[in-house]
């Protein structure tokens, strides 16, 4: 898949998911990520429906995975350290947002 299928099913998740249809959103962001697995963004906004789902392990598993691609990307690091904290995670919650106030 080239980068402009990725781009173009990154674009057609977000619409998706906009419009509240997150089960359509999910597929295209699958797809994005079954053409480039290094692409951060995909996950993230895989992570972002699982979240809108409720599928907290799924969001927390992709967030891992974004942080690994991308350690600075602040926004997903909040979004891991809200579900951590949520499961009771505490310690590794308030690494992220310390990491994140640093």
């Amino acid at each position: 898949m080239t980068s402009q299928e990725v781009e173009a099913h990154l674009e057609m998740g977000k619409k998706l998911l906009a419009a509240g249809q997150l089960a359509d959103a999910l597929t295209q962001f699958h797809s994005a990520i079954d053409g480039d697995p290094n692409n951060y963004m995909s996950f993230y906004r895989r992570g972002t429906v699982y979240l809108a789902m409720g599928k907290f392990k799924s969001a927390l598993s992709d967030l891992n995975r974004v942080v690994e691609l991308k350690p600075d990307f602040t926004s997903a690091r909040i979004q891991r350290a809200n579900i951590l904290l949520k499961q009771g995670i505490f310690e590794d919650a308030i690494k992220d947002y310390e990491t994140v106030v640093s």
